[in-house]
C-alpha cells in the first residue's frame, strides 16, 4: 500500500461518506482496482471513520455542544434532539446488525452496489422534485417542518432505512435525508438531522470493525493477513496519519457543499451521478469486467 493510496481513499471516504453517493460503492470499486479486490485493512479503515466522525464533530461543534448539555438537562432543545438521535439508533443498530451478514456478502458482487445506488438516483429525484414544490407552497402546513417539529416516528423511519441500506451501496445520506423529506421535513431540516446521526452511526460502525483488530491484539497475537497492511507497504504510521487528515478535511468540505445544496433543492446532480455510475457498476458486475484486472 503506497501513499498515495492512502491519501485516495481517504479523499473517497471523506467526500462520499456525506455526498449522497455511497461511500459504500466508491470504497468497494477503489478496493476492486487498487487491490484487486483485496479489503483496505481494517486498521486504516477504522480511522478512516474516526475522520470522517471528526470532520462532523468540528462542522456541527455548536448543535454537539447543545446535544451534550441536554444530556445533563441544561438544554431543553438539546436533549429533545439527543432523544430523537437515541429513537433513531435504535432500528439502525436492529436492521444494521441483521442484515451484516448480507452486506458482507456482497461485496463480491458490483452489481448489487450499482442497483443500490440506482435507488439512490431514485429517491434523491424525487426528494428533490417534492422539495421544490413544497418551496412554492405559501400554506406553511404544507410546505415542510423545520428541525424543531421532528417526531418520533420521523426519527424512526430514518433510522429504519439507515439500518437496512448502510452496504448494499444504497447511500446513507442520501437515503435519510430522503425519507425525512418524504416524513414531511424541509430538506435542510432533514439534511441536518442526517448530518447529526452520521455521528452516532460512524462512532457505532468504528466500533464494531475495532471488535476485529482487538481480539488478536489483546491476546498478543500478529494481526491475520486480511486484516494487516499488506507486504511492501510504506509505514503504516504514515498511511493512517495521511488516511485520517484526507478523510477529515474532504469530509468536512463535503458536509458544506451538500448543506449549501440541500438549502436551495439542488440534488439532481447528485442523483444523475449515482443514476450513470449504478449502470456502469451494474455492468461490470454483471460482466466481470474487473476480474481481470
Amino acid at each position: 500500500m503506497h501513499l498515495l493510496h492512502a491519501i485516495l481513499l481517504g479523499l473517497i471516504q471523506g467526500l462520499t461518506e456525506f455526498l449522497p453517493v455511497s461511500s459504500t460503492a466508491h470504497l468497494t470499486l477503489a478496493e476492486h482496482l487498487m487491490f484487486h479486490g483485496r479489503p483496505m485493512p481494517l486498521a486504516f479503515d477504522v480511522l478512516l471513520h474516526l475522520g470522517t466522525l471528526l470532520a462532523l464533530m468540528v462542522y456541527f461543534r455548536q448543535e454537539l455542544v447543545q446535544i451534550v448539555m441536554g444530556c445533563f438537562g441544561r438544554d431543553r432543545e438539546g436533549r429533545r434532539l439527543a432523544f430523537m438521535l437515541f429513537l433513531a439508533m435504535i432500528p439502525t443498530g436492529i436492521f444494521g446488525l441483521a442484515t451484516r451478514g448480507v452486506k458482507e456478502a456482497a461485496k463480491e458482487h458490483l452489481w448489487v452496489y450499482g442497483v443500490g445506488l440506482l435507488c439512490t438516483s431514485l429517491l434523491l429525484y424525487l426528494a428533490n422534485t417534492l422539495s421544490r414544490q413544497r418551496v412554492n407552497l405559501s400554506n406553511l402546513d404544507l410546505a415542510g417542518r423545520d428541525h424543531h417539529d421532528l417526531r418520533a416516528m420521523d426519527a424512526l423511519a430514518v433510522g429504519t432505512i439507515q439500518g437496512l441500506g448502510g452496504g448494499f451501496g444504497l447511500s446513507r445520506s442520501g437515503s435519510t435525508i430522503s425519507v425525512g423529506v418524504f416524513r414531511g421535513l424541509k430538506l435542510p431540516a432533514s439534511a441536518r438531522f442526517s448530518f447529526l446521526l452520521g455521528m452516532p452511526t460512524i462512532a457505532a460502525a468504528a466500533l464494531v470493525e475495532l471488535r476485529g483488530l482487538l481480539k488478536p491484539l489483546l491476546r498478543h497475537q500478529p494481526l491475520p493477513p486480511d486484516l494487516a497492511f499488506p507486504a511492501g507497504s510504506v509505514s503504516p504510521v504514515l498511511l493512517c496519519i495521511a488516511g485520517v487528515l484526507a478523510a477529515a478535511v474532504s469530509g468536512y468540505l463535503a458536509i458544506g457543499l451538500l448543506d449549501r445544496f440541500t438549502r436551495k433543492p439542488r440534488l439532481n446532480g447528485f442523483a444523475l451521478y449515482c443514476l450513470g455510475l449504478g449502470l456502469v457498476l451494474v455492468v461490470l458486475g454483471t460482466t466481470g469486467a474487473l476480474n481481470h484486472h
